[in-house]
């Protein structure tokens, strides 16, 4: 990936080196989702924007570096890409139903979308800790949440995002108690429809990336006794057992138990 590539851009060139597709046609809101920023007025305006290939320009080394080029735009709509080697013949049924992923930090501009995204998990999933429309988060709060999050420098979110669409999330939230601080608390969301791709592993595999690159020291998860995609994931990843909650949740008449796991990181 080239030096001089605009900042902004990377998370692109991250989705385009891990795509397997011959052929990607992706929306501008996709793209946009994936870079966590929004495109620029020409990207709307001109479709030179998408052709150029020369300095001074940088942002099409984010697909062109990953041998893809622009075949097809559709102005403030979406954009065809398409592979410069292409698969062999056998490998493309296998390409047409695979997905491209990238996981990155939350942006600023992400918040309105990473509500949404946890909404929709909180109205799928029965391991959650709220029901969806309860909490009322606001673009604001979760704006000013972050700026917090950067003075603090233990707590963050991660965003799967596949194929341009919000896929999951991991929530990193650090203790602010001074004889604390080594230590912070995780809990991953994932949509159902992504569900046993991957994704989990991947957004925890990188939390405890950015858990070692950060200063945390160890990292806790309580999980639902009765979790077992959860418990399994966790225990894969090194975790272990420090004991149990009884009764700590409860979802209508019914308690349920919490498992509390736990990380050293070295």
């Amino acid at each position: 990936m080239s030096k001089k590539m605009e900042k902004k851009y990377i998370p692109l060139a991250e989705f385009f080196q891990n795509a397997t597709q011959n052929e990607i046609t992706l929306t501008y809101e996709a793209i946009e989702n994936i870079m966590g920023q929004a495109l620029p007025n020409a990207a709307y305006l001109n479709l030179s924007w998408w052709k150029k290939t020369k300095p001074p320009l940088t942002h099409y080394q984010s697909w062109v570096n990953a041998n893809y080029n622009v075949i097809d735009v559709q102005l403030g709509q979406a954009v065809t890409f398409s592979r410069l080697k292409q698969a062999r013949s056998d490998e493309n049924d296998a390409d047409e139903n695979s997905q491209a992923s990238i996981i990155r930090l939350i942006e600023t501009e992400d918040a309105r979308s990473f509500i949404r995204l946890q909404e929709q998990i909180y109205a799928q999933s029965e391991f959650e800790y709220y029901e969806p429309n309860v909490q009322h988060l606001t673009v604001q709060v979760v704006r000013k949440q972050m700026a917090e999050w950067r003075k603090f420098k233990r707590q963050t979110i991660l965003l799967c995002i596949t194929n341009g669409e919000f896929a999951g999330y991991s929530r990193i939230t650090g203790y602010k108690e001074q004889r604390l601080q080594h230590a912070a608390t995780i809990r991953i969301g994932v949509l159902k429809k992504f569900e046993n791709t991957g994704i989990g592993t991947a957004l925890l595999q990188n939390s405890i990336k950015w858990a070692q690159q950060n200063g945390v020291e160890r990292l806790e998860a309580a999980i639902m006794s009765h979790n077992n995609k959860a418990i399994a994931l966790f225990e894969k990843q090194g975790f272990a057992v420090e004991g149990t909650k009884r009764h700590s949740v409860k979802i209508d008449n019914d308690y349920y138990d919490e498992i509390i796991y736990s990380k050293l990181i070295d």
